[in-house]
């Protein structure tokens, strides 16, 4: 890095010798410890900006142990809705001064397990989780101390259920119980789930499929659900085609991710099924091109952007509990509410009897 003045490196004793006092007082005040007049602190200030001068920000962090810096790690930054998170994430740690490492583990757990160490090594100050790991997940104890513990932890969109960490999340049940109950009314009771990993999520989700169906009092088939080993838009395809050609009595499709509803409309378009009219389709999370396709689809949408802001002035409010030896006493759990959007995507077989 280069000085106002050319200089490479400008050092806490260029900076003292410009303002004419010793290296420990320009030390004091630029690093903001101990008692200096304000004659010499103005001396030193202004040297230091004249000469250009930055602080070291590693050496700063090895005395402090405070990198002002924090992890976020994610399964597929490719998914608009973690893509989204990550952007507000960015900017609520901007206002605060940190800066923020971004881990993409592509749904893959080892590879989650190397990024959280990694993260570590970086000594980040605090780390924000969407994890990989099965809803039925029991972490042993070196597990545990990796997910929870070393450093202030919060967790979005999904969560573990032997670690007590604050999580962050969606109304995953409520929103799924709705959609489903939405395309009963409308006289459907084949309906198909395509749903990606198996995780807190997934199991919500699935969760409340099941119960509006059995409020309703229809049966539940279990070979009317596809979950896929990862989100992507080659199972959406995949298991579209492999329900609808082992169940032709399927006359709706609720998709539980956005990539993998990708697939499916690709599925559906390739199987020559007209949306509405042929099939009705619910995606959950809301998209741009949901508005315009044709015919623009009904979806569940969460707000992501609140997700992420959420996560960060948590993930803050624990690191200043742990930096000031506090205990933080906030919620362990935050619940966001979903909303259905509704589109021309479903029809109204009832009409049809």
């Amino acid at each position: 890095m280069e000085s106002v003045t050319g200089k490479q490196n400008i050092t806490i004793i260029d900076v003292a010798q410009k303002a004419g006092l010793s290296s420990a007082t320009a030390g004091r005040v630029l690093g903001g410890y101990g008692n200096v007049s304000e004659k010499a602190r103005l001396k030193v200030m202004k040297a230091a900006k004249e000469l250009g001068y930055m602080p070291n920000a590693i050496a700063q962090s090895m005395k402090s142990q405070v990198t002002k810096t924090i992890g976020v790690l994610v399964g597929n930054i490719a998914n608009p809705f973690f893509s989204e998170i990550i952007h507000s994430i960015e900017v609520k740690g901007a206002e605060a001064g940190y800066s923020v490492i971004i881990a993409n583990t592509g749904e893959d757990i080892d590879e989650e397990v190397k990024a959280i160490k990694t993260l570590y090594a970086k000594r980040i100050d605090g780390l924000i989780i969407a994890t990989a790991q099965p809803n039925d997940m029991i972490l042993d104890a070196s597990k545990k101390r990796l997910y929870a513990g070393a450093v202030p932890v919060v967790y979005i969109d999904r969560e573990l259920l032997n670690v007590n960490e604050l999580t962050i999340k969606a109304d995953n049940f409520s929103g799924s119980y709705e959609a489903t109950r939405y395309l009963i009314q409308k006289g459907h009771e084949n309906i198909g789930l395509i749903a990606s990993i198996f995780t807190s999520t997934m199991y919500e989700r699935i969760g409340g499929y099941k119960k509006a169906l059995s409020d309703a009092g229809i049966p539940y088939h279990k070979e009317y659900i596809k979950i896929g080993s990862n989100a992507s838009v080659e199972e959406g395809n995949r298991f579209t085609k492999e329900l609808l050609a082992q169940n032709t009595e399927l006359t709706a499709l609720f998709v539980l991710n956005n990539i993998t509803c990708t697939g499916a409309l690709l599925a559906l378009r390739e199987m020559n099924r007209k949306i509405g009219r042929d099939i009705s389709f619910i995606a959950w999370d809301d998209f741009e091109l949901a508005k315009i396709l044709d015919p623009p689809l009904t979806t569940v949408t969460q707000d992501p952007q609140k997700m992420g802001e959420l996560a960060a002035e948590k993930l803050f409010e624990k690191i200043n509990a742990k930096r000031e030896n506090k205990e933080w006493l906030g919620e362990s759990t935050i619940v966001l509410k979903t909303q259905m959007i509704e589109r021309q995507s479903c029809c109204d077989i009832n009409l049809l009897k």
